[in-house]
């Protein structure tokens, strides 16, 4: 399920990393319980082993780290989901971002269901942005991997309307209605697109108590953008930005944040408090985006 979800390398091709995904725990292979359920990422060999994973939820959370670990130094792999809006000198390429459940999903929704604010969606939930021309491009992933409850918000009757063989449930998760690999289009229709995207906003959605200020310096910015994680078993030895990236060193941590700082330099960036229903989440980001 997950080798087909990617494009294939030739035989020819020398890969960027390796990922070993080990199913069985660590014991199974002559060591002991603390390697379980952590990734464990040598840079200087560019591989990154884990072991007692079963799920494609937690590979395509060590693709993505690996993702960020390897790209050069133009890159900034986002948390988001990039698309642009808007008719003709007005259109506007995206990103909103924000940690979970601020309501980022929410908000697509909601623009898909105006047909005049004209959206197109490059990338669901990640991707990577150029740092010196703003460039979003796609994933290159042929299924989304994402939450039932998502997929439904996007497109009410997604499991009634959805055409044969456009999706499937993912069968490595203990609730096997829970999560789903599903093609883009069967979820966003023709507001899918595989046009590469200049990104001139960074939206930031929140969910603050009414009145919250944003963060007024460039510095805070990036840290309230930083998100920790919960510190549990599956993230051993790594900080997270974003919760997927690999950052074992603070030359690690400080490369991102010097990524962060570009981005948030050269794009206008909006913080947008969801404290309220979808329709004021909506009002608010069209009015800051496309003032």
């Amino acid at each position: 399920m997950f080798a087909d979800n990617w494009a294939q390398a030739g035989t020819d091709q020398e890969p960027d990393a390796t990922l070993y995904a080990l199913a069985g725990p660590a014991c199974s292979y002559g060591l002991d319980e603390s390697w379980d359920q952590a990734r464990w990422w040598s840079r200087d060999e560019k591989t990154m082993v884990v072991f007692g994973f079963g799920s494609y939820r937690l590979a395509k959370v060590c693709v993505r780290g690996i993702c960020s670990a390897v790209s050069g130094d133009d890159i900034l792999f986002l948390h988001g989901c990039a698309l642009s809006l808007g008719a003709g000198r007005r259109r506007r390429g995206v990103v909103i971002t924000g940690s979970s459940g601020a309501g980022k999903t929410t908000l697509a929704a909601s623009l898909l269901r105006h047909p005049e604010y004209a959206v197109a969606v490059l990338n669901d939930d990640w991707g990577a942005i150029s740092l010196s021309s703003g460039t979003s491009v796609g994933t290159g992933e042929r299924m989304l991997h994402m939450k039932s409850g998502s997929a439904l918000a996007l497109r009410p009757g997604f499991f009634t309307s959805a055409p044969g063989g456009s999706y499937s449930r993912d069968l490595s998760e203990p609730d096997r209605t829970a999560r789903i690999l599903a093609r883009p289009e069967s979820v966003y229709g023709t507001a899918w697109s595989n046009t590469a995207t200049v990104v001139e906003h960074v939206a930031v959605i929140v969910r603050e108590s009414p009145g919250w200020a944003p963060p007024g310096r460039p510095g805070e910015a990036v840290r309230a953008l930083e998100s920790g994680g919960d510190l549990c078993c599956a993230q051993h030895h790594e900080a997270f930005f974003n919760g997927s990236l690999i950052l074992t060193t603070a030359a690690d941590k400080l490369r991102e944040e010097r990524h962060y700082r570009r981005l948030l330099d050269r794009a206008t960036v909006s913080w947008v408090n969801n404290c309220g229903t979808p329709e004021m989440l909506t009002e608010n980001f069209i009015s800051a985006v496309m003032k």
